[in-house]
Formats: C-alpha cells, sequence, structure tokens
C-alpha cells in the first residue's frame, strides 16, 4: 500500500465486511488498523478479502474486542 488509490480500495474493501465499525491506515507505517466486531466476523475474513484483492497480508497484533 503506497498510494492514496490503495488506500481508498482498502476502506471500501474492509468496510464492506458486516461488523467492521472503523478502517484507520497509514500509509506511511503501511498499517491497517480495524475495528470489528468478533461476534459477526473475525480477523480471517478480514484478512482474506485484502488477499484476495491482492494485497499482502497482514500480521493480527494482540487481542481483538
Amino acid at each position: 500500500m503506497v498510494c492514496r488509490y490503495c488506500k481508498d480500495m482498502i476502506t471500501r474493501l474492509v468496510t464492506s465486511i458486516k461488523g467492521v465499525s472503523r478502517v484507520d491506515i497509514n500509509i506511511s507505517d503501511r498499517t491497517v488498523n480495524v475495528t470489528y466486531d468478533s461476534r459477526i466476523t473475525d480477523a480471517h475474513v478480514i484478512r482474506m478479502t485484502l488477499l484476495k484483492a491482492g494485497y499482502k497480508t497482514i500480521n493480527e497484533p494482540g487481542k481483538v474486542f
């Protein structure tokens, strides 16, 4: 992820997942932080959505609330 297009695309992709409430993207750090309801979706679904769109897999730091 290196441009505004990528940021917009990732935001659209991830916010389209039911249960996702917030997506914060830092282009310079190449990080995506997602807030979601774990009763509705999980990190695997988010990760697979990004992989299918051609983005590299991401690490899942810490616990999801």
